[in-house]
């Protein structure tokens, strides 16, 4: 049984104990132990606190998967701090939002990603110091500072913000789910507990870490005592080549990135024999050319978000198809009505989740800390039902809460609608999801012209590329007369 850890800090103080000289971060060709991970750790905590960091601020982050964000987050935990990794496919105003919104006392920026925050902030960010990380670095080189780390005392804060993730756009802007150290370990301890992870398990990390998917499944198996391979950016030869070449255990996807993978392994004629769990939103032809190539993983299905540190939900496919998945113990889950009383068995409405996993909730700028919901309920915003065996089928989104998933992304509609307004020819606009046999779902708009109005669909998608991440453009624009009166909308999304 995994051991129930009340901070990171908790967690890699026992690996580096108990599993001292195994892998916990594999990069390249690089291998990093427990113990090196920990010692990191520690290390940068003190150069992070020469730079000025202290209890209760924010690091920024721009980084792709490498080991230094894994170190980092250990390192602002132990300092009472908290990370705040940003979504590198945003536009440069996004970020800029973000950035602004986070108010942090450091950045720490990879080469990759120099040139654009140099270009968003060429002055420097307002408040904060700024470091690049290089090409290549071992995890104690973060950020230079003393080696003294016993000057630094560790901060013991299992309820205090220790990850900061935007998500859940308002008024065309994302907001941080706040999560703290003992939230993010009882996650992982969770989803360990589920898949019996061990010292012998390893996660291919092609899910990007700033997402709540790609840092849970790195604490999950870290938490077991098991080892994360990080890929810098996906590409299906090098992930099926690390598959077999590290004895990858573990396998998270987002649609179409397992396809791609299978059609690589079969054209290099790689067995992925040591996959035994493989997880995702995938197509059933997807799952079915798994269970031919890889007979010995089996395929999960999942429920989460940002807001409850990861997977509250996983369940073996093949077990129940079409389902997410049962709660995953002590969290708990309920269907309930738009008053927040609970439903019958069987009867549609909206997911709340309660427990350990759940966020300290959304950052609060003006008062700089996160609000707090008064309900213990976190009431989820997507819609469902449980059968009488505790399964939970996802339906759909409810009305207060519009959002489009494109190849793992979160793209909300309003946030594109708002950019839309702004072009000068745009008098309405109506953005929605319609399926996607690649992405899982797209983009779509449907617009009104203002009189006289000229604009062309191709220039309604770029100006909306200039504005936002390219994966929120919409694929397709229709124009519609105005006023785009409901029954209209409804149309268009329909169709």
């Amino acid at each position: 049984m995994t051991p129930a850890f009340a901070t990171l800090i908790d967690l890699l103080a026992h690996n580096a104990e108990a599993h001292a000289d195994r892998a916990a971060v594999i990069a390249g060709d690089d291998t990093h132990a427990h113990a090196v991970l920990y010692a990191a750790v520690q290390a940068q905590a003190a150069a992070l606190a020469a730079l000025g960091v202290r209890r209760g601020d924010r690091v920024l982050l721009l980084a792709g998967n490498r080991p230094e964000v894994l170190v980092l987050l250990g390192a602002a935990a132990w300092l009472g701090a908290m990370l705040v990794p940003l979504n590198l496919r945003l536009s440069s105003a996004e970020m800029t939002q973000q950035a602004r919104d986070a108010a942090p006392v450091l950045a720490v920026v990879d080469a990759d990603n120099a040139p654009f925050w140099q270009a968003a902030w060429p002055a420097g960010m307002p408040g904060a110091a700024t470091v690049i990380l290089a090409t290549a670095t071992t995890p104690s080189l973060v950020c230079a500072g003393p080696r003294d780390t016993a000057a630094v005392p560790r901060q013991d804060a299992p309820g205090l913000g220790a990850l900061m993730l935007y998500t859940a756009a308002v008024d065309g802007h994302a907001r941080g789910a706040v999560l703290a150290q003992s939230q993010l370990t009882a996650s992982a301890r969770q989803i360990a507990a589920v898949w019996s992870l061990g010292v012998d398990d390893r996660w291919l990390g092609v899910l990007p870490l700033f997402h709540a998917a790609g840092i849970g499944l790195s604490l999950a198996l870290l938490g077991g005592g098991g080892a994360c391979v990080l890929l810098p950016r996906f590409d299906p030869a090098a992930a099926v080549a690390a598959v077999d070449n590290h004895r990858v255990t573990v396998c998270a996807t987002f649609a179409p990135m397992l396809g791609a993978m299978l059609d690589a392994a079969h054209a290099g004629g790689a067995s992925l024999a040591s996959l035994r769990i493989c997880m995702g939103l995938e197509s059933p032809d997807t799952i079915e050319r798994l269970a031919r190539l890889c007979p010995s993983a089996g395929f999960w299905s999942a429920y989460g978000q940002a807001e409850v540190s990861s997977m509250v939900c996983l369940g073996l496919q093949r077990e129940r198809p079409g389902a997410v998945g049962r709660a995953v113990a002590p969290s708990q889950l309920r269907v309930q009505d738009a008053m927040g009383q609970p439903l019958a068995t069987g009867l549609t409405g909206e997911i709340a989740v309660c427990g350990p996993t759940v966020f300290l909730g959304y950052w609060d700028a003006a008062a700089q800390r996160p609000f707090r919901p008064a309900d213990p309920w976190h009431r989820t915003g997507d819609l469902g039902r449980l059968d009488a065996d505790g399964w939970l089928w996802f339906t759909g989104r409810a009305a207060h809460k519009q959002l489009i998933k494109t190849g793992g992304e979160n793209v909300y509609p309003a946030e594109v609608e708002q950019v839309l307004l702004e072009h000068p020819a745009v008098a309405e606009a109506f953005v929605f999801g319609t399926p996607d046999e690649h992405w899982g779902e797209a983009v779509h708009a449907t617009c009104a012209l203002k009189p006289g109005a000229l604009v062309t669909e191709a220039e309604l998608i770029g100006f909306v590329g200039q504005r936002l991440a390219r994966y929120k453009r919409p694929q397709r624009v229709r124009f519609m007369p105005a006023p785009l009166e409901r029954t209209a909308r409804a149309a268009t999304a329909a169709g």
